[in-house]
């Protein structure tokens, strides 16, 4: 694999910035473990696909989310480890971080720090699906994200929000109205089609604010910026088919 000089310029800096922990025997047993079965699922020809798509990863073992779900499934809910596999910076460790801790649980600085280590969308709609879409995480921490000057956080903040109206509807995120602007500014940008896309259908088909979401769309159509109108079509498309 070539990598550039300013890929491992930038790996050798997060490098000097990786945290060190003490013996804890447990968690050291269950980092192994984990680390034993990524291994044995490896799957190179995904890790190549994954870095040809442009994501860039310390490591990556190619192993699919699928597997990394059962994976988690198995393993208790741990914040101690949440952190620890995080701090490993591997694909495969830092997705299954997401999985295995509770928000409340886990300090407010080390989620900063980890909004700040997203480095690809992959990374950030795992963040967004398993650790931000619950219920308990404050309306106001995804707005903060939402509205950061910070690609990969404002992504996952989004997903979240998505995932949130799909999960529990209305209760979701009842702020939803008061955020359309923000995500129309965003749907400007090609990179986030997608996942604005994904929680204006979410927030149409399952929450009271469908009319709303809809008539919003239809605006958007009509819209100068081609990537805010094509996102206006896609969503009125969807809403429209399940009406």
């Amino acid at each position: 694999m070539r990598l550039s000089l300013l890929t491992v310029i930038g790996w050798s800096l997060k490098m000097l910035k990786m945290k060190f922990f003490p013996v804890e025997p447990e968690i050291d047993r269950q980092i192994e473990s984990l680390m034993r079965q990524i291994r044995h699922l490896k799957d190179g020809e995904t890790a190549e696909m994954i870095e040809r798509s442009g994501a860039r990863y310390r490591v990556s073992y190619g192993v699919s989310i699928v597997h990394l779900r059962k994976m988690a499934a198995e393993t208790p809910v741990s914040t101690g480890l949440a952190i620890r596999l995080w701090a490993r910076q591997v694909r495969e460790t830092m997705i299954l971080a997401t999985m295995v801790v509770d928000f409340e649980s886990l300090p407010q600085k080390e989620i900063q720090e980890w909004g700040e280590m997203l480095n690809t969308i992959e990374l950030s709609e795992q963040m967004g699906r398993n650790l931000l879409a619950d219920k308990k995480v404050p309306a106001e921490f995804l707005i903060s994200w939402l509205k950061s000057e910070q690609f990969y956080k404002q992504y996952a903040a989004t997903m979240a929000i998505g995932w949130r109206m799909r999960l529990i509807g209305d209760e979701g995120f009842q702020e939803l109205p008061e955020i359309l602007d923000d995500f129309k500014k965003l749907a400007s940008e090609f990179r986030f089609m997608r996942a604005i896309g994904f929680v204006l259908k979410m927030a149409g088909r399952f929450s009271s604010f469908q009319t709303q979401v809809l008539n919003e769309a239809k605006e958007w159509q009509k819209d100068d910026n081609p990537y805010v109108a094509e996102v206006g079509r896609d969503v009125v498309f969807e809403l429209e088919a399940f009406q």
